[in-house]
């Protein structure tokens, strides 16, 4: 897909998410779609503009996030290398990869938003925040990523019909 594409599909999910998707919270974790899509445009064998997705979806999710710039970016950039490298050496290529790099993802982000909070001086209870935060985070992430999956391979496939 087109790195020209990216910006108005990566802009319109940013905006479901900010207004939708956040708004539809599990206790206190809420569902990261940016990830979700990144991931499966990532995991798909056609698309080899994947590093520039990632990027453009960082940056969009950092403009409106209101952690410190450049994290979701480097985040994006660390899951893209890992579903990359598991899309090219370990399997072929399978849902169960989706959900396995959704799982790393919401780790890697949570646990790097947690790091930055420490290094500001906040003071945060490791036990409270992962069972308040980041696993319902992971159960809504897991719970989108079977609609995004196949929707982002059916779009794909007919942006990219196999001959």
């Amino acid at each position: 897909m087109s790195v020209i594409l990216s910006i108005p599909i990566l802009s319109f999910i940013t905006i479901l998410q900010s207004a939708v998707v956040s708004r539809l919270p599990l206790n206190r974790g809420t569902a990261d779609l940016m990830l979700v899509v990144i991931v499966a445009i990532t995991l798909q064998k056609s698309v080899k503009t994947n590093w520039q997705w990632s990027i453009v979806g960082g940056l969009l999710t950092d403009f409106f996030s209101g952690l410190p710039f450049g994290l979701f970016t480097g985040s994006y950039l660390i899951i893209t290398g890992i579903a990359s490298l598991l899309r090219e050496r370990i399997w072929r290529f399978s849902f169960l990869m989706q959900l396995l790099v959704v799982l790393s993802g919401t780790i890697i982000t949570h646990g790097i938003t947690m790091l930055v909070f420490i290094l500001q001086g906040g003071s945060l209870q490791f036990a409270a925040v992962l069972q308040t935060i980041t696993l319902p985070s992971i159960i809504l992430n897991f719970m989108l990523s079977l609609p995004v999956f196949i929707l982002i391979q059916d779009i794909i496939q007919q942006l990219n019909p196999l001959e």
